[in-house]
């Protein structure tokens, strides 16, 4: 009976052993798990992708202007009409001033009056020249002619030659009025500045045109639609990307089957501030007239950075009410790194700050990881 009591009392002890044995394993388990986070990793990436982007897009003429009188006057030829292709320099309307012409004409006379009393002027000049200079000869032998008569002489000379240097002055001025006078008879044929299209006329035979205020509408609208600026308003964030040697491939509903291309023209190189864009212009050589100006576009734009940057997983960037940042592994502890995000590339983001190629980023960020907490890379043994 004692010798089964003994047996018992070893068993019970055996088993208190075991139970306190695996109490503590599993305490020292918990303990690790708590300490220490079993993570997946990525690197950070340097790439220098060209990335098409999709911006809208509309299309710009040429060279584009409303053309009104310079002078007050009434139709009286209409030349042209809307859809009119013409020629730089071509007549597209002429205007009936009478009293640009009579100020004109009495313009010319005054010339022509200039210009007589300056040749009469001259003529006096050259009598009295030649009069003073033949007494002057004379008057080497003395006595042959008095010296009043020679003083006479020379006044009547000198008095010649100022008329002369007026007549000239006054015939300088009649001849700018003239010519101011006949720019506004030249005013009364309305020319076209450049070579286009009429898209619109806002005038009739007999209408008096040159008399209304800045707010009336033009005479003709011009347009040159040869060739075509397509406008983009780029994002700030795209702003240096884009390609000053690139090309763009564009749609336009009109005609949903087919792509064009414009080459890069020109950027303002200014961020607006109103709406935070960079207004790039591209220009298409439209010589089958197929596009029209004013059409909107959906452009895909190919941008680039000047040289390669950056690039972690989306899931690594943790956005929290305080800051940007992804983790880095630093020797098996978390380290929070501030970054900025640029642009995304399918399931990679752009990112600057204080990283650099190679190093090992958590691929999954979270709040919860706390400023170094020890990590283990998940499939490291403990």
């Amino acid at each position: 009976m004692t010798m089964f009591k003994s047996v018992i009392y070893i068993n019970a002890l055996v088993i208190f052993l075991m139970a306190c044995s695996k109490k503590e394993n599993t305490s020292k388990d918990v303990k690790i798990a708590e300490d220490i986070t079993v993570v997946a990793v990525s690197e950070v990436l340097s790439l220098q992708p060209e990335k098409p982007l999709l911006l809208p897009g509309e299309l710009h003429p040429w060279n584009k202007v409303s053309i009104y009188s310079k002078v007050k006057g009434f139709v009286k030829e209409l030349k042209v009409d809307r859809g009119s292709q013409v020629r730089k320099g071509q007549v597209l309307a002429v205007l009936d001033a009478p009293e640009v012409f009579a100020e004109f004409d009495q313009a010319k006379g005054q010339l022509s009056a200039a210009e007589g009393a300056y040749e009469e002027s001259k003529a006096r000049l050259i009598a009295s020249s030649l009069t003073y200079n033949r007494l002057l000869k004379a008057n080497a032998i003395k006595g042959a002619v008095a010296l009043n008569e020679l003083d006479q002489a020379k006044a009547r000379m000198l008095a010649d030659s100022a008329s002369v240097s007026n007549a000239k002055g006054n015939i300088d001025a009649a001849r700018s009025h003239y010519r101011t006078k006949q720019e506004l008879v030249n005013y009364l044929s309305i020319t076209a500045p450049f070579d286009g299209i009429i898209i619109e006329r806002n005038i009739s035979p007999g209408a008096l045109t040159g008399a209304s205020d800045e707010s009336s509408k033009p005479l003709f609208v011009l347009e040159d639609n040869s060739r075509l600026r397509l406008t983009l308003a780029v994002p700030e964030l795209y702003s240096n990307t884009v390609n000053k040697e690139g090309v763009v491939t564009f749609q336009v509903s009109a005609v949903p089957h087919k792509a064009f291309k414009a080459k890069f023209g020109r950027s303002a190189e200014s961020v607006l501030d109103k709406n935070r864009v960079m207004m790039t212009e591209f220009d298409y050589n439209n010589i089958t007239k197929e596009l029209k100006a004013g059409m909107y576009a959906d452009v895909q734009i190919p941008v680039v950075r000047s040289s390669p940057t950056l690039f972690v997983p989306k899931s690594a960037v943790v956005n929290s009410s305080e800051e940007v940042f992804v983790i880095r592994n630093n020797k098996n502890k978390a380290e929070r790194v501030p970054v900025k995000k640029g642009i995304a590339l399918d399931t990679l983001v752009e990112v600057f700050g204080d990283l650099s190629k190679g190093d090992i980023i958590l691929k999954e960020g979270s709040e919860e990881i706390r400023d170094g907490q020890k990590l283990r890379v998940r499939g490291d043994k403990l």
